[in-house]
Parts: C-alpha cells; sequence; structure tokens
C-alpha cells in the first residue's frame, strides 16, 4: 500500500504528517506525501530522519524534507506493512 501523496495545500488527517521525498541536489523540488504518524517509531524512519536532520539540519521551515527517493521510501512502506501482517 502506498501512502496517499498531498495533492492540494488543505488540511492534513489527523494521525499524518506531511513530508517531502527529496532525490538529488534540487531540496525545493519533491514529491509530498502524508506519512501515518504510528510509522515514524520504526527503526527504518527513524534511520531517515537522522538523514534529513544531517543533510538540512534540525530547524526545517514548512514541509520536512527527507533525502530518500520514491521507490525507496515505497520499498520501506511496503516492508513496514508486510511485517505488520496487511
Amino acid at each position: 500500500m502506498l501512502v496517499p501523496p498531498v495533492v492540494k495545500l488543505g488540511r492534513v488527517p489527523k494521525g499524518y504528517i506531511p513530508m517531502m521525498l527529496v532525490d538529488g541536489d534540487d531540496d525545493e523540488q519533491g514529491q509530498r506525501i502524508l506519512v501515518p504518524v504510528k510509522m515514524l517509531r520504526e527503526p527504518c524512519m527513524e534511520a531517515l530522519l537522522d538523514l534529513a536532520e544531517q543533510q538540512y539540519g534540525h530547524g526545517q521551515r514548512g514541509v520536512l524534507r527527507i533525502p530518500c527517493s520514491m521507490i525507496h521510501f515505497e520499498h520501506i512502506i511496503n516492508g513496514l506493512m508486510s511485517k505488520e501482517g496487511r
């Protein structure tokens, strides 16, 4: 199951956090997604957040940028979903 993309600048559903997956040098362009808050406790998501802090700093403005391609992120999410038995 793919995490639904953020289509418009509207309200973020309760229980989700908006993120932008950035793959490459252009930090302003990326794929906007919504991630369930409960997934932030997973070790692989913690590792991605640590990478984001190292690359962009702790005080990011706006949407949280994650240095990860959409394909890599889909693999992570699919692994988490299969681990949960979905």
